[in-house]
């Protein structure tokens, strides 16, 4: 079992004209809050990184590695207890035989949590 598995509970995916959106609630009771932080709990960022992965694998039907993060901006914290839709929305989604390639914005509807620029492997390095 993966650590991060019920981290974020995938409530849809749907398919947009730019790639698609993910809709994702945060599980407050996780184990990852109890550390980060007590009493004052938010997400890791590398945890909602992770998450997009899993996201697109689900998606593409096939294990990715991440390769590169050309970009990854965080611009708010994501406070799980808020119980709040999160968006992963996914565009520019690029595939060939080797690689991945995709521009994510993780938001609900008032902030943009994350922006991201992304590329995946379909081999580990």
């Amino acid at each position: 079992m993966n650590f991060l598995d019920k981290l974020f509970i995938v409530q849809s995916i749907e398919e947009t004209a730019e790639g698609f959106v993910a809709r994702v609630v945060c599980n407050p009771q996780h184990p990852v809050y109890q550390a980060h932080f007590p009493g004052y709990p938010i997400t890791p960022g590398a945890c909602m990184l992770k998450t997009a992965g899993g996201i697109l694998e689900q998606k593409l039907c096939k294990p990715l590695f991440l390769r590169q993060s050309k970009t990854i901006k965080y611009l708010s914290v994501l406070i799980p207890a808020e119980g709040k839709e999160i968006e992963y929305r996914f565009s520019s989604l690029v595939g060939s035989e080797s690689e991945c390639k995709t521009q994510l914005v993780i938001a609900d509807a008032a902030l943009v949590y994350a922006k991201m620029s992304l590329i995946y492997s379909y081999e580990p390095l």
